[in-house]
């Protein structure tokens, strides 16, 4: 079968971006012949080169399937439905289903598939989206349990954060001005004081760069915390365990993005215990108290408690024993799972196409 996958920069930082990879990584090794068009950064002309490689791609390459890694994209898709009689699924993750325009709503109900990640994002869909229910596809979000293990902190990432001897609290995840205050970083930034009041050691490694950096660091100035916040530059995919192992807690009191987010699953899997947003969805009661603590993302002084109770191991005794933690993610998240979906996503595509 030959699929042309679309989809932004999968090398670029993010979780959309890793989806993607790991998407399109399952599809080959499972034998489909997979062609590869990204959105590359950039203005108009980028727009535009994009959409010429696709339009050459589906005229004259004829695709039995596009999978459309973005809902921006999907317009595209349908007009190739329209006119080229080209079938296509189309990937939904959280904040950009809150509010679906109308053009992206023909494209949805334009679709085979609807690829959702998490069940909050795919009631939202179907809140706004009418007669698309059964065309509803659950791939979630997985983990390389080979690639995420528990292991001791790496003494030079310590030595070269200043976090030696720090109960150190992690966030890693792009900072976006466009992503107003969906992850909830800034929130831990507010919540620091009180937490440095029960925990003085307590330090937040907040990692990954972007836009929002100046007004983070600005925030931090506000209210002096520049030893107390640390800022990480995005780190390297070999060197990504060992950031998660520097953690005693690992926070994202996200509001929109689904849950639960691939870095969480990450920081699980690396026998972490993690706070989370409450965004609603099915999946919240698999994690609260279970997996980890779940809070609600505008709280700050839930924030702070939730923290501080971890950080002083005042939480239920399962979220202690590291391996147990483990253990329970990968059953549920673990690449076993995933390629077991992708078979059946496949088998779905094959009876869609008539392939």
């Amino acid at each position: 079968m030959r699929v042309l996958f679309i989809s932004s920069d999968i090398n670029q930082i993010g979780g959309i971006e890793k989806y993607n990879r790991i998407f399109l990584s399952s599809l080959k090794k499972q034998g489909s012949d997979v062609f590869l068009i990204e959105r590359k950064q950039g203005g108009f002309f980028s727009k535009l080169f994009f959409a010429i490689k696709v339009l050459f791609f589906a005229v004259f390459r004829s695709p039995d399937f596009i999978v459309c890694g973005h809902l921006h994209f999907s317009p595209l898709c349908r007009f190739f439905k329209i006119f080229f009689g080209v079938n296509f699924s189309v990937n939904v993750y959280g904040i950009e289903t809150i509010k679906i325009n109308e053009l992206y709503k023909k494209s949805l109900q334009s679709a085979d598939i609807v690829i959702y990640l998490f069940e909050a994002t795919a009631e939202n869909v179907l809140e706004q989206v009418r007669g698309i229910k059964d065309r509803f596809f659950k791939l979630p979000n997985s983990i390389d349990e080979n690639k995420f293990k528990i292991s001791e902190k790496s003494k030079s990432l310590l030595l070269r954060y200043g976090l030696t001897d720090s109960k150190v609290i992690l966030t890693i995840g792009r900072m976006s001005v466009l992503d107003g205050d969906n992850k909830g970083y800034k929130r831990v930034i507010r919540a620091m004081p009180a937490i440095l009041k029960e925990i003085p050691n307590a330090k937040y490694f907040l990692v990954g760069g972007g836009d929002d950096v100046p007004n983070v660091k600005q925030l931090i100035c506000e209210l002096h915390l520049e030893g107390s916040v640390i800022l990480g530059d995005s780190p390297k995919d070999d060197e990504l365990v060992n950031y998660y192992n520097l953690a005693d807690v690992f926070v994202l009191p996200s509001k929109n993005e689904g849950f639960p987010a691939i870095v969480l699953l990450e920081a699980l899997a690396c026998g972490i215990r993690v706070v989370g947003g409450n965004q609603g969805g099915s999946e919240i009661t698999s994690f609260s108290n279970i997996l980890g603590i779940i809070v609600p993302p505008d709280d700050i002084g839930a924030i702070s408690n939730a923290i501080t109770r971890v950080l002083k191991h005042d939480v239920p005794s399962n979220l202690l024993n590291k391996n147990m933690v483990r253990e329970q993610i990968v059953k549920m998240y673990g690449m076993d799972v995933y390629r077991d979906q992708i078979k059946k996503l496949l088998n779905l595509i094959k009876i869609k196409t008539g392939k």
